[in-house]
């Protein structure tokens, strides 16, 4: 179960480095907080690689700062926020979440 949470979590911040490059033009800040979240979710994935007390501490803060994100993005720069893609996109990481915390279990 690890390591599909940490190839979804390598996805999840493959995800965030796009939205990154999608908005960096027009709202610097939001792209800046994706590639942020990026790299908290890569150091979290390979944080599994040698499991440690902080590799679920640092997925969690990943994914929150991913989701928040997301959030900002639909608000400031989309000008829409349609709550079903930010549901899906919580549940995708409470998935990734509960597969690594069971994991590392």
């Amino acid at each position: 179960m690890l390591i599909l949470a940490g190839i979804l979590t390598v996805i999840y911040a493959f995800v965030n480095a796009f939205g990154a490059w999608m908005v960096i033009r027009r709202k610097p800040w939001i792209g800046w907080l994706f590639m942020l979240a990026s790299a908290i979710l890569v150091s979290a994935a390979s944080a599994f690689l040698a499991p440690n007390t902080f590799a679920l501490t640092w997925l969690s803060l990943g994914l929150i700062t991913a989701s928040l994100t997301s959030l900002l993005n639909a608000h400031f720069v989309m000008g829409k926020i349609t709550p079903r893609n930010h549901l899906i996109r919580l549940a995708v990481a409470l998935v990734i979440f509960i597969l690594a915390f069971f994991g590392l279990g």
